[in-house]
């Protein structure tokens, strides 16, 4: 296996090479000497070499960790790949026409080489401890985040003090020499996943959205290539992410920076993974570098501003935003219904050069993700992103929404041979799969139930969890992971792993997914299918169901894990509450009726008007006959708290004379004073109700069904609002020039079938909440607290409550949520004093119906 890599030596020989060959497109330099007196070699890639710093610039390091021979790899078949396409590939060249690549492809050249040769798991350089010892991990000894760690044998000893070794020396000056570079990616391995830069105090910066949305536009560009997805994770809070590393020093000097992890091991098999892992990456490098351009220090294309969504309703968005005049500059959106997505031709919904957007056609109780940038058509260049609108859809008319998180007692795993699963309970994270130490894991989460109506019917329902890390799932595409509903009957014990691994399933929901699919901080979701549905529903009679999850549950041959963690939401080791695990679902109840006989009918013929009778066609002189129906509506519920399921007229028609009529209802404005025949004739219509009926219809079944539309639905009720009756009309048509003589009476004489209205109908509030009052925050022991008073209003089931660092949130979802409950205050535990956010309130209610948003601007 080692013999199909490339040692240090080869991998410098190959660049010179390219360099005498192609000495316009390629610069190999040596920016620095190692412990070992070995070269650090930067090689520079692009059009008309020399001019390499006129043009911004993607920087590329790899194999910083000797073990991580990816980097040096990748490097090396990017820059083939280069080679054997400049010839002849426009976007390629015009790429390296405009922009230049940078690449260190070897950052630690001692510690790869000893880890070729002696120890392969050597992660660390070769300085000489004074102690006696080996080796400084290059990624804690950047100035960034530096921490002194005085354990020399230690894996991650970072080094006497920041930039002590001359490996991060000569990456730290390269890096200040070049100030054209704009994007910067380490290249590591293991984990399929990338990591954008952090700024330490757990506040996103402006670039945030960048950051992610650079790795979400890689990690799309590999997923089209292999199918893999990679995961996009900006890291904990500041107390558990890495100091000292590279990536922050990039990115602390302007560069959009990024750690991408690849594959499942760090030295892998190079035929069945390595190479695939290297093919799957070019792309997303490619990408990369086309990207570079958009992120140039001077005359960068200024970013879109407040952008948000002005009106959310069931299946409609209208967003608006900010942006300086401008003829040359129109507007991409795109939409996500991933909380990290990615941004590229296939989900770009629209270009405009207004400042506002409708997107049409969405799907009810649904969570969409927006992103915006302003584009120069002259220029030939993209904005960075404006923060992302984050927006969930209202429930449709007749529908509820609920999501719902498991109690901290009723989510942890069972390990097979771990001794206290009682523990895992609540604490740290969901352990799910196989472990030469743990044995077999399975995941367990409970949910209440209680909060659903007993008589609700379940539409759709999905249970989503949080991949934190996946490091421990060391094997490439074995074993795949799913869920399914457990009978909580069957189970004596939820900490115990045998009552667990034996508990009756009764479903599995969705499809499983494969460990290629496991991508780590993004989420993870199971859609219910109808049969998964029914078993859902069943529970609500017990009020609560119980979720397994479950992976793999024995190991390959010399593998020691694939084990992957889930967040629980609970504990020190977990996000919180916006990464805790969650149920949601849409539910809709069972309808009343109402039944409203028509209280008048009447004929309207050119030379009489007739009482209680529907005779509609047309008369002996071939003029036409129109039946007119009357409904009293003053009996409606009230509509404030009342949603018309759907609505309907029946009709019967009780003598048939003609053999080639249709017939149609049309819902019309109540003629005003006396009806005449021309008023009837030239009445304004509102809608036609359902379709026409043929004579062959009516023969098969006397009754006749005409459904109204949403639209009808909403007139009628505006009509009834302003009048308590609502008037239809039934006409005739004829596909005969001359039709005489031909009618359908659709009332018998003594009114027993007359027409009917039916109205089906649930109570549903239409109106929010009162929001809450006198929001304000303080500081209680060095933590941001929140407090307001809850509302007098009977309607008020709690509040939510969100921080934004850029904008007034538009939406509950639109930030980071800090909250939901009935409490009347919350802690931010992360947020810091110094940054300048927004944080704001939304009461709710149980449909929900959001308030008006509540806020105030901290510091």
């Amino acid at each position: 296996m080692r013999q199909q890599y490339t040692s240090y030596n080869e991998c410098v020989d190959f660049f010179k090479s390219a360099q005498k060959t192609n000495p316009n497109l390629f610069k190999v330099e040596s920016i620095g000497k190692t412990w070992e007196d070995r070269d650090i070699i930067a090689v520079t890639i692009t059009k008309n070499v020399k001019k390499n710093k006129d043009k911004p610039a993607l920087f590329y390091t790899g194999t910083i960790h000797a073990r991580e021979w990816i980097g040096i790899e990748l490097s090396l078949s990017f820059a083939k790949y280069i080679l054997e396409h400049i010839d002849y590939e426009p976007q390629l060249n015009a790429l390296l026409n405009r922009s230049t690549l940078y690449m260190v492809p070897c950052a630690n050249p001692d510690g790869f080489e000893y880890s070729r040769n002696h120890f392969s798991f050597w992660r660390k350089n070769r300085r000489r401890n004074s102690d006696g010892s080996f080796g400084v991990d290059l990624n804690r000894n950047f100035e960034v985040g530096f921490s002194p760690n005085k354990d020399t044998t230690s894996n991650v000893y970072s080094g006497p003090a920041p930039f002590s070794e001359p490996e991060t020396q000569a990456l730290r000056d390269f890096v200040l020499d070049h100030k054209n570079i704009t994007i910067a990616l380490d290249y590591h391995s293991q984990g399929n996943v990338f990591f954008p830069a952090h700024n330490f105090i757990h506040e996103d910066a402006v670039d945030a959205i960048d950051l992610n949305l650079l790795a979400g536009n890689m990690a799309e560009e590999i997923r089209k290539e292999s199918g893999r997805e990679y995961g996009v994770h900006m890291g904990k809070p500041p107390v558990h992410l890495i100091s000292g590393s590279g990536r922050e020093f990039y990115y602390s000097q302007g560069a959009l920076a990024l750690v991408a992890e690849v594959g499942t091991r760090n030295i892998s098999d190079y035929k069945e993974h390595m190479s695939e892992n290297i093919d799957e990456n070019i792309p997303a490098l490619i990408y990369a570098l086309s990207e570079v351009n958009n992120y140039k220090k001077d005359k960068a294309l200024a970013r879109v501003q407040n952008f948000i969504a002005t009106n959310i309703e069931a299946k409609e968005i209208e967003l608006s935003w900010d942006y300086v005049d401008d003829d040359s500059v129109y507007f991409e959106i795109y939409r996500s219904k991933k909380l990290k997505g990615f941004a590229q031709s296939s989900n770009r919904i629209g270009m405009t050069k207004l400042k506002t957007y409708t997107d049409k056609n969405l799907t009810p109780s649904t969570n969409y993700y927006y992103y915006i940038r302003a584009v120069c058509k002259e220029k030939f260049t993209k904005s960075p992103f404006a923060p992302m609108s984050a927006v969930r859809t209202q429930p449709a008319d007749n529908m509820f929404s609920k999501i719902l998180y498991p109690l901290a007692e009723k989510i942890g795993y069972v390990g097979e041979k771990t001794k206290k699963n009682s523990e895992h309970f609540g604490n740290n994270s969901l352990f799910v799969g196989v472990s030469q130490n743990k044995g077999e894991c399975l995941g367990v989460c409970g949910f209440s139930l209680k909060t659903i109506p007993e008589n609700a019917v379940i539409t759709s329902a999905s249970i989503s969890f949080y991949p934190m890390n996946r490091v421990s799932v060391q094997i490439e595409s074995y074993g795949e992971w799913r869920v399914g509903q457990m009978d909580e009957r069957t189970i004596g014990s939820i900490d115990s792993f045998d009552d667990i691994k034996n508990a009756k399933i009764l479903s599995y929901i969705d499809r499983p997914t494969g460990s290629a699919q496991l991508a780590q901080g993004v989420w993870r979701n199971y859609q219910f299918a109808a049969q998964e549905i029914e078993v859902l529903q069943n529970s609500l009679k017990r009020r609560e169901a119980y979720f397994r999850m479950e992976g793999p549950s024995s190991l390959p041959l010399d593998r020691a894990s694939q084990l992957m963690q889930w967040d629980i939401g609970y504990g020190k080791f977990s996000g919180g509450l916006t990464y805790r695990p969650k149920l949601d679902i849409s539910y809709t109840i069972n309808d009343a009726r109402i039944d409203l006989q028509s209280y008048s009918e009447f004929t309207v013929s050119k030379d009489r008007l007739e009482e209680s009778k529907l005779e509609v066609g047309f008369d002996k002189n071939g003029d036409k006959q129109y039946g007119c129906i009357e409904f009293d509506l003053s009996n409606l519920p009230e509509m404030d708290n009342t949603v018309i399921s759907n609505a309907y007229i029946d009709i019967n028609a009780t003598k048939i004379s003609s053999s080639s009529l249709r017939f149609h209802i049309e819902m019309v404005i109540p003629c005003d004073g006396e009806i005449t025949y021309e008023k009837i004739k030239n009445v304004d219509v509102i809608e036609r109700i359902g379709y026409d009926v043929s004579i062959v219809d009516i023969k098969e079944s006397a009754k006749q069904r005409f459904v109204f539309d949403r639209y009808a639905i909403e007139e009628m009720l505006n009509g009834a609002k302003e009048n308590s009756k609502v008037v239809f009309i039934i006409s005739a048509s004829s596909q005969k020039p001359f039709c005489k003589s031909q009618s359908v009476n659709w009332c018998d004489v003594k009114r027993a079938k007359r027409p009917s209205l039916v109205i089906n109908y649930i109570k549903k509030r239409r109106n929010p909440p009162k929001p809450v009052e006198n929001l304000k925050h303080t500081i209680d022991n060095g933590v941001i607290k929140l407090q307001w008073d809850i509302p007098d209003d009977d309607a008020y089931r709690g509040a939510i409550v969100v921080k934004n660092p850029f904008k007034v949130p538009c939406s509950p979802y639109d930030g980071q949520k800090l909250y939901g409950g009935m409490d009347n205050y919350t802690y931010d535990n992360f947020g810091d004093k110094n940054t300048h956010k927004y944080y704001a309130v939304f009461a709710y209610d149980d449909v929900p119906n959001f308030s008006e948003v509540t806020f105030i601007e901290f510091n």
